[in-house]
């Protein structure tokens, strides 16, 4: 597997309040998480192992994308001793829960905190049981064959009102889905910014997201990122998964 993240803060922006996670059995002790960043991009090549990839839109501040970041990260040695299907969906449903009780723990005395919340979509790769995709809010996972890019989750909106996400008093939900396991697929996280941006340069996000991800490899990608985003006003984030079952 090859990966590839970027992050920028908007140009009216006060702060980048998006976090970025991705950790594997190769990286476990060093993993990736990026936070706070004004502009950011990474890859690595021949990444091996099971792997969670995340990406958390801050709303508000970093309380809650910092805290998803961690949840997730500091439990993923459970997930290496996962060999079933419902196994992988359980790990997601419990640090998500995790997640929940840990922000409401922590922000009990603190109103700021209690109202801060987090977009997050995030793909677990199971060297056993495959591609799981999961999300709470508006943050998206696309899905990208040689042909197109189609987004593969469903935003958790009521008309254009974002009704769902993590933390910010708890009481939510995430959506799971797996396992996929076409080998042809490649993925694609994103904010929702991000494909705002991605639908004003291209004539839809997914044509965007195609491109970036067919270009010749990572660093290109990145590169094509990086131009996009130029002057752009809001926070971006994204992150690359390319060819997961290798």
């Amino acid at each position: 597997m090859n990966i590839f993240c970027f992050t920028n803060k908007g140009i009216n922006s006060k702060i980048n309040a998006d976090t970025i996670l991705f950790v594997s059995e190769a990286i476990s002790g060093n993993p990736l998480i990026i936070n706070e960043q004004n502009n950011y991009s990474h890859f690595i090549n021949s990444i091996e192992g099971s792997a969670v990839g995340l990406v958390a839109d801050g709303l508000g501040d970093t309380f809650a994308s910092r805290l998803a970041v961690e949840t997730y990260n500091e439990n993923f040695l459970d997930l290496i001793e996962i060999v079933g299907e419902q196994e992988a969906i359980n790990w997601i449903m419990h640090n998500f829960i995790k997640l929940e009780v840990n922000a409401a723990r922590e922000s009990a005395d603190d109103k700021n905190k209690a109202m801060s919340g987090a977009s997050i979509a995030g793909i677990l790769y199971h060297k056993f049981a495959g591609v799981f995709i999961f999300h709470a809010g508006d943050s998206k996972v696309f899905a990208i064959d040689k042909d197109k890019a189609i987004q593969i989750t469903k935003d958790h909106i009521n008309g254009y009102v974002l009704e769902n996400c993590a933390c910010a008093g708890g009481g939510h939900y995430i959506s799971i889905e797996g396992a996929r396991r076409n080998k042809n697929h490649d993925y694609f996280i994103a904010t929702n910014s991000m494909c705002e941006l991605l639908s004003k340069k291209y004539s839809s996000a997914e044509e965007g997201v195609f491109n970036i991800m067919k270009l010749n490899n990572a660093e290109n990608s990145i590169n094509e990122l990086k131009k996009l985003s130029e002057n752009y006003g809001d926070n971006i984030t994204a992150l690359g998964l390319i060819n997961p079952f290798e």
